[in-house]
């Protein structure tokens, strides 16, 4: 809670006392691994913060399954469209470890907001994370070879090969398994 605390001090610029109240709202939550958070065709209601474990979010079709963002320690996880429509999400978020999180209803801080209109720093810090991810990653699939996209991954997920299984990394990237390994021999190699 201390990472979560500085956002609200350090980063935003509240008291101590708006990270209380937002405390004091949200709820435990645990999820053994596999476990979804939230499945495809649900609505999201929710907007959590990882204490402890990984998560990843995929979108499936008839080809398979596509990961497209992970959520690690300290990160905030919602189906963050689902979130702000209400409509149903295309995507699923499933735990990749055992999961604690803290997690806050859209009820919840919407109330806050209408309370306390300093809790919309909190929700655009969130929307702009959400937001810059998204266009890094779009914006590497354009620009960025593979090699660079493993890169840009290390730096946005600190520590995500410890973390993350490689198939799931190289889905993230776009490219297959073997290429993934490839790569990282061809990056070992040429330091």
């Amino acid at each position: 809670m201390e990472s979560l605390q500085a956002i609200f001090t350090e980063i935003l610029g509240l008291e101590k006392s708006h990270f209380n109240v937002f405390q004091n709202e949200m709820q435990i939550k645990t999820l053994k691994k596999k476990d979804y958070l939230i499945q495809e065709g649900s609505v999201c209601d929710f907007i959590a913060i990882i204490i402890s474990g990984t998560l990843r979010s995929y979108v499936q079709n008839k080809d398979g399954e596509f990961n497209n963002d992970f959520y690690l320690e300290n990160s905030f996880v919602s189906a963050y469209t689902s979130f702000l429509t209400q409509m149903p999400t295309n995507c699923n978020i499933e735990a990749l470890t055992d999961v604690k999180l803290y997690f806050i209803t859209r009820n919840q801080f919407n109330n806050l907001i209408e309370k306390d209109t300093n809790f919309l720093k909190l929700a655009k810090y969130i929307s702009d994370n959400y937001f810059i991810r998204k266009c890094k990653r779009e914006t590497s699939f354009l620009k960025n070879t593979a090699t660079e996209r493993l890169e840009m991954i290390r730096i946005l997920y600190p520590g995500i090969e410890q973390k993350v299984p490689q198939y799931h990394i190289a889905s993230y990237l776009g490219i297959k398994p073997e290429s993934l390994s490839r790569i990282k021999l061809l990056t070992y190699i040429n330091k």
